[in-house]
């Protein structure tokens, strides 16, 4: 029987792989560097790897990894967060003489994971991005006519540098005092980040497969709630008709980028001129993959297909309107919104109240809305994650 090994078991994307390939018989082990996790408590789930944490000790978890590569025979690795994807991209000639990996080549991966490199693309190719500005010191910063806020964004999410992980992530500055502050105590080891104007407007994500180069499937989804409130990971998100300028779009750029394996291509939908502008690449799978499946396109067992055959047909096509919850997640949110003041939250215009938040939130059922961990089939993973979640809550 086939075997496949899905790092990462702690996320939710992880435990839609296991289930979509494990419905059909295909043996799935789960790596993560302590046990239990929400994909190991799936009934799904065939067997357990532990390896070396990826975030705090990058150069054991890789040689854990080519270790047990090297003992068993798998069929494909699918690295499922941006670091253990950025570990096996930048070790991906000594891991993919072991079993495949079906993700773009080294170049292309680190070209899609640089804000900079992706922006620069899209301009070239006609794609809408933000108005985004590339600078060399503070002094380019006084030259500059700027509309506030400012959103600070750093070039890549994460860096390995001396094998440690920097970060450095997204914030944003309200006037000029603040954004000059902010530049003089960024990370001197770091690159500088892009100064980008805010998009205010729905996120929406173009999430495609694509083999050598060539699409194979396609879906939309647009978020409806967020965690944190100002933008972040989805907690409720709805499929969508295909936009054809989006697909357009996320198919120009990734062919330009010869893509291999699965993307997400992430715009938001600009208020001012009601435009799609092009954020980032996220060059693995994504959060949401869970509705992907829900709504009809099976993105984990069409690229199991594609290694084991070669190829696999095009779907483009898969149901609308439908929506799938996270529960906890949603928790947090509420939590967030009737509790913390709004300076705090800093949220997008047009921001629902308190009480339309709880009423929203109390809307428990709804044809058509599925949720994303709770299955009666599968229920292990949701005690799982209520037992992590609750703990975490009386710590904080």
């Amino acid at each position: 029987m086939a075997k496949v090994l899905v790092l990462d078991g702690r996320q939710r994307s992880t435990l839609a792989v296991v289930r979509s390939l494990g419905r059909r018989g295909i043996e799935v082990v789960v790596g993560e560097d302590r046990f239990p996790c929400l994909s190991s408590s799936s009934k799904y789930c065939r067997g357990t790897f532990q390896y070396a944490s990826a975030s705090a000790a990058p150069q054991d978890f890789m040689r854990d990894l080519e270790r047990e590569l090297q003992r068993h025979e798998y069929k494909m690795l699918l690295p499922m967060t941006d670091m253990t994807t950025y570990l096996t991209a930048a070790n991906f000639d000594r891991l993919s003489a072991l079993t495949m990996i079906p993700m773009a080549n080294k170049d292309h991966y680190f070209q899609s994971i640089d804000k900079s490199e992706v922006i620069t693309l899209a301009e070239k190719l006609g794609i809408p991005t933000p108005k985004t500005y590339f600078i060399n010191g503070i002094e380019d910063v006084k030259k500059l006519t700027l509309i506030y806020p400012m959103v600070i964004k750093s070039r890549q999410s994460k860096y390995l540098k001396d094998g440690k992980w920097v970060e450095a992530g997204v914030d944003y500055a309200y006037n000029l005092d603040e954004l000059i502050g902010k530049l003089g105590r960024w990370n001197s080891s770091l690159p500088l980040p892009l100064l980008q104007e805010r998009i205010t407007g729905p996120g929406e994500g173009a999430f495609l497969l694509f083999n050598y180069g060539e699409p194979r499937a396609i879906f939309f989804h647009r978020r409806i709630r967020e965690k944190p409130l100002s933008g972040g990971v989805s907690v409720l998100r709805e499929s969508i008709a295909v936009d054809p300028h989006l697909q357009d779009y996320s198919i120009r750029l990734l062919k330009a980028l010869k893509w291999h394996g699965v993307a997400m291509v992430e715009f938001k939908h600009d208020e001012k001129d009601n435009l799609p502008k092009v954020m980032e690449i996220n060059a693995r799978f994504w959060g949401s993959l869970q509705l992907a499946i829900d709504a009809g396109v099976d993105f984990p067992y069409m690229l199991y297909r594609m290694v084991d055959e070669g190829d696999v047909e095009t779907q483009f096509g898969y149901r609308t309107g439908i929506k799938t919850r996270w529960l906890l997640g949603d928790v947090d949110i509420l939590v967030a919104r009737l509790f913390k003041p709004e300076s705090q939250l800093r949220l997008p215009p047009g921001y629902p109240g308190r009480l339309k938040s709880l009423w929203e939130f109390c809307k428990i059922y709804q044809p058509g809305t599925k949720y994303e961990i709770e299955k009666l089939t599968d229920p292990g993973p949701f005690f799982n994650e209520f037992k992590e979640w609750f703990w975490q809550l009386l710590g904080r």
